[in-house]
């Protein structure tokens, strides 16, 4: 059992206080109880030293007894990992998509292996400066990525104060995120313009159009099959297990969408019928709406992503750029170019318009310089 007894200096006296390591690894101080004058002789600073020794032992000592009555007893609260498996994963799983299930659990996964698994109110707030130093410094991990993690253990935390599993929030208002560049810029049209001709008669081309012409996210095209696709009234279901938000949502196609729809049902149509034992007893209803090039197997968001980086290398647009930009390019360029508010909430299936103008007030149509005319 490693432990120090060290002097500090307050209000005219020497006060000397242990340290040690908690059953955590989290460094503890208590207070010895011993001080003497600061004005004392060396003699008198030797002797309280070693009654500070003495008394230092017993205070850890008493510590440790305990914390190892209260867990014989059964008082100890509960544990991070029984509260997460027992009532906060239950409660994503319901009200969340798959998805966002998945980040929380990687996220907390991390954190208690990193700060330990233990009762709900033996966290610290130095316990999040913990985590996101070691993995940054010592995981390398992305600032972004960490900043992601850290908002998912700071809702966890959120959630059980607000259902009485902690008395306090460590984590309230505590600004721990890293200062990161924001990479929601959108394409701009003219980088737009030269990405769809890079991709002219490529499947990636498709999907990117698709994107671009419909603001989906790449796991709701990714998990889409021809069974939420109704050609007749030019829309499509999103169902709500595929969702961020975990509810279903509407896209109407225009013009380019519906067309870029029709490319792929062709596509379809000649695979199904070039490949009868591969489609043999296969419903077009279940499959999916971006198929690998090869077989009826899922467009894969990963390979959807690793194909789009590298069209946009070759075709010598911004690294800045990631796939998700064309979502936040079909909103800005939809605004610029006299879209409703509203609508456009609808299709992104923002939870209100005011979430949308949060991320797209820099556009022009949200000025509303027509609106200031009408005077």
């Amino acid at each position: 059992m490693k432990y120090a007894v060290y002097p500090f200096k307050r209000y005219k006296k020497i006060r000397y206080y242990v340290r040690f390591e908690d059953e955590y690894g989290n460094p503890k101080t208590l207070s010895t109880g011993i001080n003497c004058s600061l004005n004392a002789d060396k003699q008198t600073r030797s002797k309280a030293k070693d009654k500070a020794e003495q008394a230092g032992i017993e205070k850890v000592l008493n510590y440790f007894k305990e914390q190892l009555e209260v867990q014989t007893n059964g008082n100890q609260a509960m544990v991070l990992s029984d509260y997460l498996e027992e009532y906060y994963y239950p409660r994503v799983r319901t009200n969340c998509a798959e998805s966002t299930l998945v980040s929380y659990k990687g996220a907390l996964n991390h954190f208690t292996r990193i700060c330990s698994n233990r009762p709900l109110d033996g966290y610290k707030r130095s316990d999040i400066n913990k985590y996101k130093l070691h993995r940054y410094d010592k995981e390398g991990i992305r600032k972004t990525t960490i900043n992601i993690e850290l908002r998912s253990i700071k809702t966890a935390f959120t959630w059980a104060y607000k259902n009485d599993f902690l008395d306090n929030n460590p984590y309230k208002g505590l600004g721990f995120l890293f200062d990161v560049k924001s990479k929601k810029r959108e394409f701009k049209k003219s980088e737009v313009k030269r990405l769809l001709k890079h991709t002219e008669g490529k499947m990636i081309g498709l999907v990117i159009r698709l994107a671009y012409f419909t603001g989906m996210r790449i796991g709701e095209m990714s998990a889409l099959t021809w069974g939420e696709v109704d050609l007749d009234n030019r829309r499509i279901a999103i169902p709500a297990h595929v969702t961020k938000t975990a509810e279903d949502r509407m896209i109407p196609l225009g013009d380019k969408a519906f067309n870029i729809v029709n490319i792929l049902n062709s596509v379809l149509k000649s695979k199904m019928k070039n490949n009868t034992k591969i489609y043999n007893n296969r419903r077009k209803e279940d499959c999916f709406l971006l198929q690998k090039e090869r077989g009826h197997g899922q467009y894969a968001r990963r390979s959807i992503q690793q194909k789009f980086r590298r069209v946009m290398n070759d075709a010598g647009l911004p690294k800045e750029l990631s796939f998700h930009c064309l979502r936040h390019s079909f909103a800005t360029h939809v605004l610029e170019n006299g879209g409703d508010l509203y609508k456009v909430s609808k299709i992104l299936g923002h939870s209100t318009p005011m979430v949308t103008s949060l991320f797209y007030d820099h556009t022009e149509a949200l000025n509303f310089r027509e609106t200031a005319n009408l005077i």
